[in-house]
């Protein structure tokens, strides 16, 4: 499955949104972001001959702290960017299908298999 996804797609960094139809939708969604670091470390560690799954791991957290984070005082990660990480601002931070759920699992996840 990741073999797939990377193939389709992630762009060594970032996790396309969605594809339908044969139609990909560019926009980078904040729960794919997290569950892609999360899926990336998970297949390297059951493969450690993969070692570009633990590369894109840590390329997609470079992506996720230095892109997906919004830094407003109050905030967290934002909902939706466009292809070029530029956030969609009519966005709230958080409502009832956007909470800190995914990027709070992925936190979790990678702070216990981190050590």
């Amino acid at each position: 499955m990741l073999d797939n996804v990377t193939r389709e797609a992630f762009d060594g960094h970032s996790l396309a949104m969605e594809a339908e139809n044969g139609v990909k939708n560019e926009d980078r969604i904040w729960w794919a972001q997290g569950e892609m670091v999360t899926a990336f470390y998970n297949g390297w560690q059951h493969d450690p001959a993969r070692t570009e799954y633990r590369e894109y791991a840590e390329s997609a957290w470079t992506y996720v702290r230095d892109v997906l984070t919004d830094k407003r005082e109050g905030s967290e990660w934002f909902w939706l960017l466009d292809r070029d990480g530029r956030p969609y601002e009519d966005r709230p931070i958080v409502e009832p299908w956007k909470c800190p759920y995914h990027n709070g699992r992925m936190c979790l996840e990678m702070m216990r298999r981190l050590g």
